[in-house]
């Protein structure tokens, strides 16, 4: 164990997934640094899905060649993110996006945050926003 930095949990956002997988310039040093800093995360089951259609919108967005596209997964599922059943957050997200308008796909990791008294990590400024007290940008978190 590393003595030098803090034990970070927290609960992922699938963009923070994303952007470090694919090396996304704007976000690169951010997610570099969270993610030599975090011990454990974990998220909705719903990252495995969503991640994979990025991945493929960026091989049909030119991105991403096709060949690199597995290359992506697999790395991302070095990362160690702990899947939890959406079917255990389901109730609860549906009220959250109910009262703030914000999509159930997204409120399903806020909700998990919530239950497990972690922090989100987001890039997603309607989160951020909408859950200040749950939600913040990876640098933010000790």
């Amino acid at each position: 164990m590393d003595y030098d930095r803090p034990n970070v949990r927290a609960v992922v956002d699938t963009n923070v997934i994303a952007y470090y997988v694919l090396g996304t310039p704007e976000f690169d040093e951010e997610v570099q640094a969270f993610w030599h800093r975090v011990d454990d995360t974990i998220a909705p089951a719903l990252w495995e899905a969503e991640l994979a259609h990025v991945i493929w919108m960026s091989v049909r967005g030119d991105v991403l060649s096709r060949e690199d596209a597995p290359s992506k997964l697999r790395l991302a599922g070095q990362l160690g993110v702990h899947s939890v059943s959406v079917r255990k957050l389901w109730q609860g997200a549906l009220q959250r996006a109910l009262e703030t308008g914000v999509a159930v796909y997204d409120t399903l990791f806020v909700e998990l945050a919530h239950r497990e008294q972690l922090s989100l990590a987001t890039f997603d400024n309607r989160l951020l926003k909408a859950y200040p007290d749950i939600a913040k940008r990876p640098k933010d978190l000790a």
